[in-house]
């Protein structure tokens, strides 16, 4: 008697999920370039956040050295976020700008 193995299939199945969730997490953050561009999000994040420690009293020196480290967190997120943005646009182009603006329509 024969058996059949199913183990080829369901580890292609496995494989073609993990293929699956990498592209759209790497649309995800394309998405996520995009937002940021348009919306300013992160900085306006930051500006309410030093607002707020105003408000609690916290000195100007720590605001500034904390404001110093968040924009230099900002611009190398930044960075990163151009290049995954670029590099989706060179594998998908077309598709992708048309459903970036489906999205926002």
């Amino acid at each position: 008697m024969k058996t059949v193995n199913t183990y080829p299939a369901e580890k292609k199945s496995v494989q073609s999920r993990a293929i699956s969730f990498d592209k759209m997490e790497a649309i995800a953050c394309g998405v996520q370039a995009r937002l940021e561009e348009s919306t300013g999000y992160s900085k306006k994040v930051t500006d309410e956040t030093i607002n707020a420690a105003r408000a609690l009293g916290v000195t100007n020196t720590e605001i500034e050295r904390w404001a110093n480290y968040r924009f230099s967190k900002m611009a190398h997120e930044m960075e990163r976020l151009k290049e995954i943005k670029s590099l989706l646009y060179k594998a998908y182009d077309r598709r992708l700008r048309t459903a970036i603006k489906s999205a926002h329509a």
